[in-house]
């Protein structure tokens, strides 16, 4: 049996998650909420909040890189961001030398080849003024994968605590913001052929979104759970 590799302070987590220092109630389905996941993960606060990655700046690519490169450090093997607007930076994270996604938008140019190019990929966000094509460009969306963008911003309770920071979640009323803002979305996108939550705020709803839907559904949970089998592969008998 080889050696277990010595000089970390913990073991036993492949995965961690960048999280913001922010207050936001996180419930499962939230990468921000342990529960989420069937394997541990690792949580590492950065210092700011989703406001920092509508634009970027030097300083929140500098502390994003900082905590990156503190968990590889630790030993860490892949990293998920906890806000879709980390896309903004996938490039220069994912350089840094370890697996990473800032984003579900990531998985854009792979959705569309496995829908057959063909339909309409939509994508829930938490403001569709706040994610731009820059952020989607970084993720390696191109402009023949047709996408439809619906937000959340004018969904009462999603308002109420993601956008200014409520601190009383009420999972029921956060289920009906996220299926009216769903409906809205079929009705722009008639076509759907997939789904990518961008908001991790909302990895809770995806098998209700998949109920109405009826189309495939991908969140930042997703990519988790794909970068753990990639980095940590399941072992097979061989004979």
């Amino acid at each position: 049996m080889p050696g277990i590799q010595s000089g970390y302070p913990f073991y036993g987590q492949n995965i961690a998650v960048l999280v913001f220092s922010t207050t936001t109630p996180r419930i499962a389905g939230d990468a921000g909420n342990n529960a989420s996941f069937q394997f541990p993960v690792r949580y590492e606060i950065v210092e700011g909040g989703f406001a920092d990655l509508i634009h970027g700046s030097d300083a929140i690519l500098e502390k994003l890189e900082t905590s990156v490169n503190r968990l590889k450090g630790y030993g860490i093997r892949g990293i998920v961001g906890d806000c879709g607007l980390m896309s903004l930076y996938q490039q220069e994270i994912a350089r840094l030398g370890i697996p990473f996604a800032g984003s579900a938008l990531c998985m854009l140019p792979a959705i569309w080849e496995m829908a057959g190019r063909q339909g309409t990929i939509g994508i829930l966000t938490g403001h569709s003024e706040l994610l731009t094509k820059k952020h989607l460009a970084a993720s390696g969306w191109r402009e023949d994968i047709r996408i439809c963008v619906q937000g959340m911003e004018d969904e009462k309770h999603f308002d109420e605590i993601v956008i200014k920071g409520g601190h009383h979640l009420d999972p029921g009323l956060m289920l009906r913001d996220v299926l009216s803002a769903a409906e809205k979305l079929k009705e722009k996108a008639p076509d759907l052929s997939a789904l990518v939550i961008e908001c991790t705020n909302l990895g809770t709803y995806s098998s209700r979104l998949y109920q109405m839907l009826q189309v495939p559904v991908l969140d930042i949970i997703s990519c988790a759970v794909l970068m753990e089998r990639m980095i940590n592969p399941e072992v097979f008998p061989e004979s």
